[in-house]
């Protein structure tokens, strides 16, 4: 099973993405989760939240159904199948777009914080489903140094002491170091990056151990 995170920054190629991705797993005979990101279905909800109109707990669990939203509009039109379960996520053939809110209800383990987004819970899917690694698909290419080039690995602990998160949610290394997880960030505009990562082979990416 994959964990792939998909991102908001993908949205006007996220079905694209989501019809190449359910070919490639019915061919490879693969299951692949997509977590579903917030995008612009949750960027109003983050303007009140700064605004203090509503409170964290509120502002968290709406960012999550701006993930549900998100995840229905990528389902929609591509025929993949919408799953909100443990017991539907592990019947999955092929691919399926995971809607968390039931998850996260049942299991109300992360800081109702704007350091909690779509990646750490992502990467806490895959830990339930006893996943040590996921996919963050984004419009980038993965963190970048300060002279602008590309890190090609980094450690979590690493992330945390240096405070350097770039196009990652601040609480995912924290969330990965204690849970032995990793995470590999790849471009999700660039088809055979995915697919390289899928496959465990090199490409342009982020991994963090």
């Amino acid at each position: 099973m994959k964990i792939v995170k998909l991102g908001g920054s993908l949205q006007e190629k996220g079905r694209e993405l989501i019809r190449f991705l359910s070919d490639y797993a019915e061919t490879k005979n693969h299951t692949v989760i997509i977590i579903p990101g917030g995008g612009h279905f949750v960027k109003r909800i983050k303007e009140l939240s700064e605004q203090e109109v509503i409170s964290d707990d509120a502002a968290h669990w709406m960012a999550v159904l701006g993930m549900h939203q998100y995840g229905f509009y990528l389902a929609d039109g591509s025929g993949t199948e919408i799953v909100e379960s443990m017991e539907e996520l592990r019947n999955v053939v092929h691919i399926g777009v995971l809607l968390p809110y039931t998850l996260l209800k049942a299991d109300d383990s992360l800081p109702h914080t704007w350091n909690v987004t779509s990646d750490t819970i992502a990467a806490f899917v895959a830990n339930k489903v006893g996943e040590k690694s996921f996919i963050k698909l984004t419009d980038v290419d993965g963190l970048m140094d300060d002279k602008g080039l590309l890190v090609r690995q980094i450690h979590a602990k690493a992330m945390i002491k240096n405070v350097r998160t770039g196009c990652v949610d601040a609480e995912l290394p924290l969330f990965l170091m204690q849970n032995e997880m990793s995470c590999v960030i790849v471009n999700g505009n660039f088809t055979e990056r995915i697919i390289a990562v899928i496959s465990g082979k090199e490409t342009d990416c982020t991994k963090i151990l």
